[in-house]
């Protein structure tokens, strides 16, 4: 077993600089170089952005630090850069292409005919969630979206026409969500979702905005943007996160048993015509039940705790690397999971525990707000499978109180 290792690691006293820079430019047409007014040009899972106005033309001012511009417009495809604001131009020209161009050489499989009315549920189960916050979190233009189930894959897609409106009253926030992709595999139960969403803040009285900053608290502590911050600011233990390494070793007796249990049952057809099944005797059955209510793996968990620098280096001045061998096991030791996952899920752990894994063994770039990247590269199991939905999402500028 390759054991974590660490290179070095450099200790960021904060994610945001006091500065800030103006970003100024213009969206254009890429075939006929005409302006696009009302794009939407904003900075990647933040409250950062605006739209252009009738000449194509925005500017906005964005703190320091490096974000992912996100440029979109019905009917376009998506635009996204990586910006540093240390490298910033004083005037930056975009150039969008149309959708129907981008798609003349892609085949595509037909939608699903009433496609909301087969996987709708299923889509907000998975997207939105089933916390408690999802229950005031609502979709206002389900018309957009089209499904399409691969039977050769086992895949369910979906796409949107345009940028999803989501008015999300647990947190505060209408946002605007331009999905790129949404794929759920019925084979491995994995879901890949992928998109660009824009915070607004919602406008409410002192009452409500006490709430919801109570709320937004509440979905911060123990979530992975905490933890991402944490291991940036090589504080994982000062932010109460207990992190272990972890093996998951297959359960070879649980596979020795299906085998068995499979090649000793026999189809018996009685003179009646009717089907019976003989099987093992009594005995080994019930050893046999025992094991199948087993887990597929058993998991070897590390004794000793691990800091941020163990799990973490530098990779520059503004960027950490995360990388790992096999799996992390993390717990959030100040509180315990919510009721709803504990309901939904009674044989887990009732404390927030997550397990992460590198997909493709390469490591994922944090950055100071907490964004790390290729997000595609980290599974998560255990909680933050279930807690890291639209519904418990927070803009990467969120700032929690200091506690």
């Amino acid at each position: 077993m390759r054991l974590l290792y660490i290179i070095y690691f450099l200790l960021f006293c904060c994610f945001i600089g006091n500065g800030q820079k103006l970003l100024r430019g213009i969206v254009i047409d890429e075939q006929n170089n005409k302006p696009i007014a009302n794009a939407s040009v904003f900075l990647n899972t933040t409250s950062l952005g605006t739209v252009t106005n009738s000449e194509g033309n925005f500017e906005f001012a964005i703190p320091n630090g490096m974000y992912e511009l996100i440029v979109s417009s019905i009917g376009y495809t998506t635009y996204h850069q990586t910006i540093n604001t240390d490298k910033i131009q004083d005037f930056v020209t975009i150039k969008l292409k149309l959708k129907t161009l981008v798609m003349e050489t892609v085949i595509i499989e037909p939608y699903e005919k009433d496609g909301w009315e087969k996987w709708g549920n299923f889509f907000l189960e998975k997207f939105i969630g089933t916390s408690s916050n999802a229950k005031n979190c609502k979709i206002e233009n389900i018309g957009v979206i089209h499904f399409r189930n691969s039977k050769k894959n086992n895949e369910l897609t979906a796409i949107a026409d345009e940028p999803l409106i989501i008015v999300n009253k647990a947190l505060g926030y209408t946002i605007q969500y331009q999905l790129e992709n949404f794929t759920y595999n019925f084979n491995t139960y994995y879901l890949v979702y992928a998109g660009y969403p824009f915070f607004q803040l919602m406008k409410g009285n002192s009452h409500k905005q006490k709430h919801w900053d109570k709320s937004r608290s509440e979905a911060y502590f123990g979530s992975m943007l905490h933890f991402m911050r944490s291991v940036y600011l090589n504080k994982i233990l000062e932010e109460n996160f207990e992190v272990r390494s972890l093996q998951k070793i297959p359960n070879y007796e649980k596979q020795r048993v299906k085998a068995a249990f499979t090649s000793n049952q026999h189809r018996v057809k009685r003179s009646d015509g009717t089907i019976i099944v003989s099987t093992i005797n009594k005995d080994t059955a019930n050893y046999y039940e025992s094991i199948l209510n087993q887990p597929d793996y058993k998991d070897v968990v590390g004794k000793n705790l691990l800091t941020g620098d163990s799990a973490a280096y530098a990779v520059d001045s503004t960027t950490a690397g995360l990388d790992f061998s096999n799996y992390l096991r993390i717990i959030y030791k100040n509180k315990l999971a919510p009721l709803q996952y504990r309901q939904r899920f009674p044989k887990s752990s009732t404390a927030m525990m997550s397990d992460i894994i590198l997909i493709n063994q390469r490591p994922v770039e944090i950055h100071a707000n907490g964004s790390y990247y290729i997000p595609t590269n980290l599974l998560s199991l255990g909680y933050w499978a279930w807690s890291e939905t639209i519904a418990m999402m927070l803009p990467f500028d969120y700032a929690p109180p200091k506690h």
